[in-house]
């Protein structure tokens, strides 16, 4: 989810990205939901899209196929499973020693398998189960565009070409999800894949072919875009449905997809015109780099500050903090508090992100220490 180093800094998918995750934190908090446009573009139905399409931008299968790969697993899979072992272990310690009853048990299945076909086992990090989908679509879109990136010249036709073949298989395969009833095995992870598939070739289409096409004046782009979503919206009112599960879907699904490119282009030149703020700010821009972090730690971080006001506010419900992760306590009234709430979360995120990286950076000078003495 970060963008890669690159020589010119694309800012307007570091504010995408942050809107992004602003969404999701604000959605699993479940209070305002301050960026949904008073119920229009409910989050759940494009915010993790927003981060398929911005991978499928910055997919570059110019690269070599085992550097790929193994940044690939570097910094999405073994951090994925090195957090679900420490989050599990929280988890197996909570429940038996401090009267919570949040999560599964601490086994091999959930340690090696259920990240992949579930990702909620622990409930501390369940907001990371689209990172194995997300692993996924950028090595099969890698290796399926490969051969045509090295031999054929024409990227914009090859990406419109790929775009359409998905879509159309997309189109096919999703409606039959909910058959399937959200059962936590790897059919799951099948169609959470084929789901997210279209919004991923969408960014490769976008950066490949639309980009440059992309001109029109802001107020007219936003009033086109807006107005389409409103009457796709209007047209197809029971679009709404849950991404992580797909246990049911009452509109066509190229109708769902149609929206979620609609939403994502809406934010996409939001995120253009409010790109001079990542530019002017530091924050920001670490916020941006970081929200592999915020996706993985911002319900621990809820937790954390429930405990905390547990010790302050004697109206705190502790057994449904001990039993309900969607229980949210808002002590000043949810307008008041959710702001804060979502601030401080951010903190807490962003503080583990950082002690866990000083942790990394100790370790790995301590190897290299005992390899040098080793040798000499």
């Amino acid at each position: 989810m970060t963008i890669p180093a690159t020589k010119n800094i694309n800012y307007t998918f570091k504010m995408l990205y942050i809107i992004a995750i602003f969404m999701v934190i604000d959605g699993h908090l479940g209070s305002i939901d301050y960026l949904n446009l008073e119920g229009l573009m409910r989050y759940q139905n494009f915010h993790l899209s927003l981060f398929m399409f911005a991978s499928g931008y910055f997919l570059n299968p110019k690269e070599n196929p085992k550097l790929f790969l193994s940044k690939k697993i570097t910094k999405l899979i073994l951090p994925l499973y090195g957090w679900n072992i420490f989050y599990g272990l929280l988890c197996h310690i909570l429940n038996t020693n401090f009267g919570y009853s949040l999560g599964d048990s601490f086994n091999l299945y959930n340690i090696f398998i259920a990240p992949l076909t579930d990702g909620h086992q622990f409930i501390y990090n369940m907001a990371s189960w689209f990172i194995v989908p997300l692993f996924l679509l950028q090595i099969i879109s890698f290796y399926l565009l490969k051969p045509f990136t090295t031999q054929n010249k024409n990227l914009p036709l090859v990406a419109l070409i790929f775009f359409i073949i998905i879509l159309s298989i997309s189109s096919i395969i999703t409606p039959i999800a909910p058959s399937h009833h959200g059962q936590r095995d790897f059919i799951l992870l099948f169609y959470r894949t084929i789901y997210f598939f279209p919004s991923f070739a969408f960014g490769y289409l976008y950066r490949n072919t639309l980009e440059k096409y992309d001109t029109l004046p802001t107020p007219l782009y936003l009033i086109i875009t807006l107005t389409f979503f409103i009457t796709l919206t209007t047209l197809f009112p029971n679009y709404n449905h849950v991404p992580s599960w797909l246990d049911f879907i009452f509109e066509p699904s190229l109708i769902l997809f149609l929206i979620s490119f609609t939403a994502i282009l809406f934010w996409l030149r939001i995120s253009k015109t409010l790109s001079f703020l990542v530019k002017q700010s530091k924050t920001l821009t670490y916020i941006s780099d970081h929200t592999f972090a915020i996706m993985m730690h911002h319900f621990i971080g809820f937790i954390i500050l429930k405990n905390i006001f547990s010790l302050i506010f004697q109206d705190v419900n502790i057994h449904e903090l001990k039993s309900n992760i969607w229980y949210n306590y808002f002590p000043f009234g949810e307008e008041k508090s959710s702001l804060i709430i979502l601030t401080i979360t951010l903190v807490i995120t962003l503080l583990i992100d950082f002690t866990n990286s000083r942790f990394c950076d100790i370790i790995k000078r301590n190897i290299k220490v005992l390899v040098a003495k080793y040798k000499h």
